[in-house]
């Protein structure tokens, strides 16, 4: 089967990568409204989160830049005098994400857990999203196989391993990361971010051994790849704030579910 990377309208070229992109973005946009709605926060509270939103994203690219760059060897989109490289992983972005709401959520009137239960579930839509993307635009593809997809010349798939059928894996990973989206919207509000962190690492581990594309290695790691090791921090990390949740219900105390100021419904 072929793929189109572009779409033409009103005589202009637009890549799909950058549409997908686009609807990602706005779903979440979506989502923080729905939430705000959802739990009747007044002006203050949501000019608290509004506020945050954009250094959060800045802090996941920077990151998101910056552990391909590492993973890699390739600092191109750093330092690139001539021709420039934009290496993007999803890993660094989630990890850049999760470190500054670990760090943003302690001085709100929030808290972290509140802020990762919300922001969390939607990052699975998004990215199933954005992998719909990935599966248009050419990278992040599958190994070689003899019954798959086929990407045009000039695609990144195209001038790597030639004109052969791939393993759809981005379509795959993209179902999988819907699937879980509806999952974390079954449980209750202060597990969310569990459901995501563990299910969102399970998926990308496993996704890995399907994948043909260069993601980099780390020093003295040969059986793993960079983005099975983050997926394994994930995965800790999930645990981790599952038993800080179990904690707080086994001593009866509601550490970090609801917004510190009143108005606010959990």
């Amino acid at each position: 089967m072929p793929i189109r990377q572009y779409v033409s309208l009103l005589g202009t070229t637009f890549p799909f990568y950058g549409i997908c992109v686009g609807v990602a973005l706005l779903a979440i946009g979506i989502w923080m409204i729905y939430n705000f709605k959802k739990f009747n926060l007044n002006g203050d509270l949501q000019n608290e989160i509004l506020h945050g939103f954009p250094f959060m994203v800045l802090t996941g690219l920077f990151f998101a830049f910056a552990l391909d760059a590492l993973f890699t060897g390739d600092w191109r989109t750093w330092t690139g005098c001539g021709e420039r490289r934009l290496g993007f992983t999803f890993t660094g972005w989630l990890f850049g994400v999760v470190l500054f709401i670990f760090m943003f959520g302690g001085y709100t009137s929030f808290g972290r857990m509140f802020l990762l239960n919300m922001f969390l579930p939607v990052f699975a839509l998004a990215q199933g999203i954005g992998r719909i993307g990935c599966l248009l635009g050419g990278c992040c593809y599958g190994k070689i196989c003899s019954c798959g997809i086929k990407y045009p010349p000039g695609s990144l798939p195209y001038e790597r391993i030639g004109d052969v059928c791939v393993f759809p894996i981005q379509l795959v990973e993209a179902v999988l990361l819907f699937f879980l989206f509806s999952i974390c919207l079954k449980f209750i509000f202060k597990y969310r971010a569990v459901v995501y962190l563990i299910g969102v690492a399970a998926i990308r581990f496993v996704a890995e051994f399907f994948r043909g594309d260069i993601r980099g290695n780390v020093p003295g790691v040969v059986c793993l790849s960079p983005q099975q090791l983050m997926s394994i921090l994930f995965f800790v990390i999930g645990l981790i704030v599952l038993l800080i949740v179990r904690q707080s219900d086994i001593h009866g105390r509601v550490v970090t579910i609801q917004p510190k100021r009143e108005g606010v419904k959990t």
